[in-house]
């Protein structure tokens, strides 16, 4: 009798990988991203000027190419983008419209001049979570492109590195952190067959 399959090739999705994904395409989630790779972070916060990018510190060609690539996957896997809504810092705008060909300006993203005073942290994340309380939870999914500080204030979840996503579910809660190599991961099980 001829053999004719020499080789079973399984590349399989967790089953927490698989339900994020299914919830993902179901649409009402946050997809809270960092923006991407700018090299070493430093605070430019002090001397930024809103809308000159030559007084911020800009995404490097990688960190383009990271924020073209997480578009692609997001788009690759089916999941549904509504609004897409950015710090206005010019690295978080420029990953949104090389992610998702768009994005307007969002000030409870923004950042404090002064990030170091005790206060600037834990209002950043009340300003997130006030936010995404008062949104109405829509078919698609919001994306929202800002910085590591609200989030990981707001839901306790540092998204590391650059270009790293943290979802936030319909009830608030952080549901996952997603790294920006890490997308392709939440494809569903596929069996690849070879004689």
């Amino acid at each position: 009798m001829r053999l004719w399959l020499s080789m079973l090739v399984l590349l399989i999705a967790t089953p927490a990988q698989a339900s994020l994904l299914e919830d993902l395409r179901a649409g009402g989630h946050v997809i809270f991203l960092r923006h991407a790779e700018t090299g070493h972070p430093w605070p430019d916060q002090r001397a930024a000027v809103p809308g000159d990018c030559d007084t911020q510190r800009d995404l490097t060609d990688a960190g383009r190419d990271q924020a073209r690539a997480i578009g692609q996957a997001i788009a690759a896997l089916g999941i549904p983008v509504g609004a897409v809504l950015s710090s206005p810092y010019c690295r978080a705008m420029e990953t949104a419209v090389l992610a998702f060909g768009r994005a307007s300006p969002e000030w409870a993203l923004d950042l404090p001049t002064d990030t170091l005073s005790p206060m600037a942290h834990p209002v950043m994340g009340f300003r997130l979570r006030e936010f995404l309380a008062a949104r109405p939870v829509g078919q698609e999914n919001l994306i929202l492109v800002g910085h590591s500080y609200h989030v990981a204030v707001g839901y306790g979840v540092l998204p590391e590195p650059q270009g790293a996503a943290v979802v936030i579910g319909p009830d608030g809660t952080a549901r996952a952190m997603i790294g920006p190599a890490e997308w392709p991961a939440l494809r569903p099980p596929v069996i690849a067959l070879a004689r």
